[in-house]
């Protein structure tokens, strides 16, 4: 999914397994020119190097230039394209667990969890005006030296540096909220629904359902949503879908018959067409590459 300098990934559409070569240090850095539209189970922050770009996030656009930033929390949809030829972004892809306090300390409750869980939004870009944003950039810096050369205790560095820009966009994070204005274009915010999609996909939604949880008509939803994922409703669901059903295919031995209907399909006739429609394979051949 990202134009990557000889990395290799798993890629489906829109849902993107990252390549994270140390799971036990779940972090990666990719260099690329632009980036198709995707989520994935990571966060990420997008640090755009060089040149300037139009970022999309869930269905937030923004532009930005040289030494400006957007985060990317777990699962939301996101891409960016080239607007000048030289444009280089710098995207650290990391787990959540690098950075949450397992409960052990305040941090867990009083900064990660409010956002991870939906009830807070955190901005998401920064810009050259904004407040941090210097140090922030520096930390960036230190971080990607140390991830590059990996020198004895470069693990805990990289850690150090990822905690204090955190520390200092939670900072920012307090006054963006007191001020409520935003530069981003904002169509109809599609972000809660997104989400909602992505946590219930085994259930059942309407276009009427949906157009109402964004408060538009039927026909105006149909449009926004084709426009922000590339796909229809019911497409965005079997995505979804499909997509669990691998997993679970891969990593367990549960039939298929209950496979499919965890994941939402009551008829195997029907799972199995859309099954091979995405993955050009049945799901019993997908079994076989355990």
């Amino acid at each position: 999914m990202y134009d990557t300098k000889g990395q290799e990934m798993t890629v489906s559409p829109l849902k993107e397994n990252t390549f994270i070569p140390d799971q036990a240090f779940p972090i990666n850095v990719f260099f690329v020119g632009g980036i198709h539209l995707h989520w994935h189970d990571h966060m990420e922050w997008i640090f755009v190097k060089s040149g300037r770009t139009r970022i999309q996030i869930d269905a937030d656009y923004e532009q930005l230039h040289q030494g400006e930033l957007a985060f990317v929390n777990s699962k939301q949809l996101h891409g960016a394209t080239s607007l000048e030829p030289d444009t280089e972004l710098v995207c650290i892809v990391f787990n959540e667990a690098l950075v949450r306090g397992s409960g052990l300390d305040i941090t867990e409750h009083h900064y990660f969890l409010p956002y991870l869980q939906q009830r807070l939004k955190w901005p998401r870009t920064m810009k050259k005006t904004d407040p941090f944003i210097e140090q922030i950039n520096e930390s960036f810096s230190r971080l990607l030296s140390e991830f590059e050369r990996k020198a004895p205790g470069y693990e805990l560095l990289v850690k150090a540096e990822l905690l204090r820009v955190f520390g200092l966009f939670f900072r920012y994070a307090k006054q963006y909220a007191n001020t409520s204005g935003s530069r981003v274009h904002r169509g109809h915010d599609l972000s809660q629904l997104l989400h909602v999609l992505r946590s219930r996909y085994m259930d059942s939604f309407s276009v009427s359902e949906a157009a109402r949880m964004v408060n538009v008509s039927p026909n105006h939803f149909c449009r926004v949503f084709k426009q922000v994922t590339g796909k229809t409703l019911i497409e965005y669901l079997h995505l979804l879908r499909i997509n669990e059903a691998e997993r679970l295919l891969l990593e367990t031995d549960l039939p298929v018959t209950e496979i499919a209907g965890n994941v939402g399909f009551s008829n195997m006739t029907y799972f199995g067409r859309i099954f091979k429609k995405m993955k050009a394979a049945t799901p019993s051949e997908i079994r076989k590459r355990v």
